[in-house]
């Protein structure tokens, strides 16, 4: 019975890292995404304002809105 009951503990132990092994993996790269994300916004924005200044008063109004 003791047997069975480490066995489990073990099987447990090891259910554990791997979910965590995944926890760290899906964290790491919801935080690359939302990095890639910010930066093609600020990018685009950047490449807006360098290629017409037609839009300038409005994209300043935009992101710097007080």
């Amino acid at each position: 019975m003791t047997e069975k009951t480490q066995n489990d503990q073990e099987t447990s132990l090891a259910e554990v890292v791997v979910a965590n092994q995944y926890v760290s993996q899906d964290l790491k790269n919801s935080i690359f995404i939302v990095s890639i994300v910010a930066n093609l916004f600020i990018f685009t924005t950047w490449i807006a304002l360098q290629v017409t200044t037609q839009y300038d008063s409005q994209l300043a109004n935009f992101i710097f809105n007080r």
